[in-house]
């Protein structure tokens, strides 16, 4: 028999009123995990009906899939577990907010600690009771259909556990919301700021480091919250979800379960520290501490400025003026909202002038600190000593990466961990060089990213404009590019030797045929792609154009293309005893016809100013101006001239100066080619060329200023 007097008598009194709020989480989770679950499955079993798999162990396979993805990281609990949260933590602490109900509770001989305790022990109680049952039903029918394995059930119990620490964090902070204000519509906006205000705050300062710091970069290192359960909840269960392993799986999510974990431990000393200090009279107030109000208003104000801050630049056209006083404006109503809110008054507007000064102050402190770079964010660059290792990515030459399963991975992933340049003196002078000069008074501008790894353990990242046609910077570029820190973290094939095991298909093409070369020199052919791979520079590629493309083929759609260059005689010697190397020029008596298309740039190129003027015009919300734009579009469209040539020595002319377009030009300058012309190449039908017969049509890029006169001729506007 329980005693009236008991800790679990407190408790037992406390869920008979809170059946409500039981039966929203039994429906909830039985929907949420039952429900989704019945309709991943039946989706298998239509496609298995219909012939998308072709053997029962194929259908079984994704059947568990189907129940892992259910019942596992499903993304959609981040609405349910939140909802839940809220509610629970919301209705188990309302007694505060009312007046008649505080004296009604404190009458009652029972300990405030005990009280505490009794509800928010019953609010976890109610959590995992429903969400347990749903998993328990939901397993069962899962089961049923042979959906549940070994791996299924160590999935969905990380992921029980992966929601029920996240559920703590967003139950504490809904507490937390209730115990710091006496008002259930204060509370509720005070959680969304609790919850919210980290990753706004994260956003809205990317917003302002893209628009005031040129060299801002998050191409690497992703600027994201440090301590927001919410938005790692967000960005990453989607990621958890789709590993392959549940190993793999448990690497990612425990390090932010520990994390978590112990932001919820911090959230309930505040909350139970904030209970206990927290007067009788606090509620019905909309904040429980006085002394909070100003600091919630600055903080508030100033983020809500930020957010408006944005927005009107973005709307403005970055007019920075109009910016600040979107952000003024902003403020100063924030505070007299705020204001109204806290007394609950209209009359209460103009209260409290020294906070609001304060915030106003912040305010222009933050335009100030961006704006201006007050911090010198945009004018860091480190010493050359202070610097281990740099990441440098010339965002050229892109290409696939893959893990040992030939999972894709993103090249900023690959390259951080793979690229350690030691030519520090190099990049950091390259950085200084930047400082220096504009972008515009460079011949040929290139952004670069870079990552510095400094000796202290902490990594910084920027990007910077490189002039590529710039004689001085060449040779601090070869002694970067040149580096095998760069090719092993830029070229995979560099040190990943055993993926040469795993190659599906190997080509070589200089534009129009492709060689397919035996898999079992796979090896060998890297071996040789090696050692041509060490005389390369900058100087080398940047001079140099590729004589055709080697292609490695891997499962998963993974390829590894490696341009080939003249110098590169050790592979241009295997592809010769292949019989597979075919030079670059053709021959003018293998060629039916060649196109040009003659797109007329300059046509737009004159009419660029009328462009402007009507972007002008559109700021200034003139009439007419989309229609001017449009017209000048519309005829810049109608002016291509096409031309077929026919005669062999015009032929042979044309194909002196023109160049596969499928081959990657990054290193070069975009004027080395006259991207006015088209090429398209069309052989004869029965000439002995080896060429790609499945491909009718070959394209070529026009080399700048060697444009036959009689094309120009030819293709000239009528």
């Amino acid at each position: 028999m329980i005693s009236r007097n008991s800790f679990w008598a407190s408790c037992l009194e406390n869920h008979k009123r809170r059946i409500w709020v039981w039966i929203v989480a039994f429906m909830m989770q039985l929907l949420i995990y039952v429900g989704v679950l019945t309709v991943y499955l039946s989706r298998i079993r239509f496609w298995y009906e219909d012939g998308a798999y072709r053997t029962n162990e194929e259908f079984r396979k994704a059947m568990a899939q189907a129940a892992q993805d259910a019942l596992g990281f499903q993304p959609v609990l981040f609405i349910g577990v939140m909802v839940l949260a809220v509610i629970i933590g919301k209705q188990g602490f309302s007694y505060l907010n009312d007046r008649r109900k505080v004296d009604m509770y404190h009458s009652v001989p029972v300990s405030k600690t005990r009280r505490f305790f009794a509800i928010y022990l019953n609010g976890i109680v109610i959590y995992l009771t429903a969400t347990l049952f749903g998993l328990l039903v939901g397993t069962v029918v899962a089961a049923a259909q042979g959906a549940i394995t070994g791996s299924v059930l160590a999935v969905i119990g990380l992921a029980f556990v992966w929601n029920l620490v996240f559920f703590l964090v967003v139950y504490h902070t809904m507490i937390l919301a209730v115990m710091l204000t006496g008002n259930s519509f204060v509370a509720l906006c005070v959680f969304g700021i609790l919850a919210a205000y980290e990753p706004m705050l994260y956003e809205c300062i990317v917003s302002f480091r893209y628009s005031f710091f040129e060299r801002y970069s998050n191409y690497f290192i992703p600027f994201t919250p440090k301590c927001s359960a919410f938005a790692d909840y967000f960005n990453h269960t989607e990621s958890i979800k789709y590993m392959s392993t549940s190993q793999e799986m448990a690497g990612t999510a425990v390090p932010y379960i520990g994390k978590w974990f112990v932001l919820s431990v911090i959230l309930f000393i505040a909350v139970y520290v904030c209970y206990h200090k927290r007067m009788s009279e606090a509620a019905g107030k909309a904040i429980a501490f006085a002394k909070l109000k100003p600091v919630i208003k600055i903080l508030v104000v100033v983020e809500a400025s930020m957010i408006v801050g944005s927005i009107v630049r973005d709307a403005a056209y970055e007019n920075d003026v109009l910016m600040l006083v979107g952000m003024l404006l902003a403020g100063i109503i924030c505070c007299a909202v705020l204001e109204v809110i806290y007394e609950f008054d209209l009359k209460c507007v103009l209260r409290h002038w020294v906070s609001s000064g304060v915030a106003v102050l912040a305010i222009l402190a933050v335009f100030c600190i961006f704006k201006f770079d007050l911090l010198g964010y945009d004018r860091y660059v480190p010493e050359a000593d202070q610097v281990e290792s740099v990441v440098f990515e010339p965002n050229v030459e892109y290409a696939d990466y893959w893990d040992d399963t030939f999972e894709y991975i993103p090249g900023n992933e690959y390259l951080m961990e793979h690229m350690y340049v030691t030519a520090v003196e190099d990049v950091v002078a390259l950085a200084q060089k930047d400082q220096q000069e504009e972008q515009e008074n460079m011949g040929d501008p290139r952004r670069v990213e870079v990552v510095y790894r400094l000796k202290s353990g902490r990594n910084v990242e920027r990007g910077f404009w490189v002039d590529f046609d710039n004689p001085a910077n060449e040779e601090l570029l070869n002694h970067i590019i040149g580096s095998q820190e760069f090719k092993a973290g830029m070229y995979q094939i560099v040190d990943d030797a055993k993926s040469c095991d795993k190659v599906q298909t190997i080509t070589y093409s200089n534009g129009c045929v492709e060689s397919i070369l035996p898999l079992e020199d796979a090896g060998k052919l890297r071996e040789a792609y090696l050692k041509d791979l060490e005389q390369m520079d900058f100087s080398m590629v940047r001079n140099n154009y590729p004589c055709g493309t080697l292609c490695f083929g891997f499962r998963n759609n993974m390829w590894l293309r490696c341009p080939i260059y003249d110098s590169y005689t050790n592979v241009l010697q295997y592809l010769k005893e292949q019989g597979a190397y075919y030079p670059t020029q053709l021959n003018a008596e293998d060629i039916a016809s060649i196109t040009v298309t003659n797109y007329h740039n300059e046509i737009y190129e004159d009419d660029y100013a009328d462009v402007e003027e009507a972007y002008d015009a559109y700021r200034e919300m003139a009439v007419g101006a989309e229609e001017v734009y449009s017209d000048v579009s519309a005829a810049y469209e109608d002016v291509s001239v096409v031309e077929s040539f026919y005669d062999q020595e015009q032929i042979e002319e044309i194909l002196q100066c023109i160049y596969p377009s499928a081959f990657q030009y990054d290193w070069h300058s975009y004027e080395e080619f006259d991207y006015n012309y088209d090429v398209c190449i069309e052989f004869k039908k029965d000439s002995d060329y080896p060429y790609n017969k499945t491909v009718y049509y070959f394209y070529y890029n026009m080399l700048a200023d060697q444009v036959p006169e009689f094309v120009v001729e030819a293709t000239a506007l009528k």
